[in-house]
């Protein structure tokens, strides 16, 4: 898995009991681990939703608002169709469940990242043409310059990045496990 994955022990004594008892009585605790992995995905998907939870993650740099709109959703630009949100997935194995995803991405919104803590690259910029509007801030007539073909040294990122831990247990889904393993061993 390329993306992110975070391990997350049951500190719950009913929830490590009722794990107990399941693996005591079948041995191989998969079904149990899948319930663990929908109830923690459905979890994700809600910090997604409400944009971090219990806090609020941080607000777009002005930047990015300016480039995708004032009050735009944060890490929610493609929602389930190929974006972070949709990426979430489980994996049930028969003493463990592993939640992530595969985006490379996730890391990065998930604990932060400083402006140029990756290095710096070098890209290649090609002859192209720029309106001008302002020159040192001040308005001037509107006119086309070429700009002439160069490289430039880039920072990574270029920007801040602030930590939106989206792959969280919240305290009421244990709650929730707690119920659908107790059904499941009654059931």
């Amino acid at each position: 898995m390329a993306g992110v994955a975070i391990e997350i022990t049951a500190n719950d004594k009913k929830v490590t009991e009722l794990l107990k008892r399941i693996q005591k009585k079948l041995g191989d605790l998969t079904p149990a681990m899948k319930i663990i992995g929908n109830t923690v995905r459905t979890s994700i998907v809600r910090n997604f939703e409400k944009e971090g939870r219990p806090a609020k993650w941080e607000k777009h740099s002005k930047l990015t608002e300016k480039r995708r709109g004032k009050g735009a959703k944060i890490l929610r630009i493609q929602g389930f169709a190929a974006g972070l949100m949709g990426s979430i997935h489980s994996t049930a194995k028969k003493d463990r469940v592993i939640i992530g995803t595969d985006k490379i991405y996730a890391a990065i919104h998930q604990f932060g990242a400083k402006k140029g803590s990756f290095g710096t690259v070098e890209a290649e910029i090609k002859a192209h043409m720029r309106k001008i509007t302002k020159i040192f801030g001040r308005p001037v007539k509107p006119r086309k310059v070429t700009v002439r073909a160069h490289t430039r040294k880039m920072k990574l990122p270029w920007g801040d990045i602030p930590a939106r831990p989206f792959i969280m247990v919240q305290p009421e889904d244990w709650d929730e496990i707690r119920e659908s393993l107790s059904d499941y061993i009654l059931g």
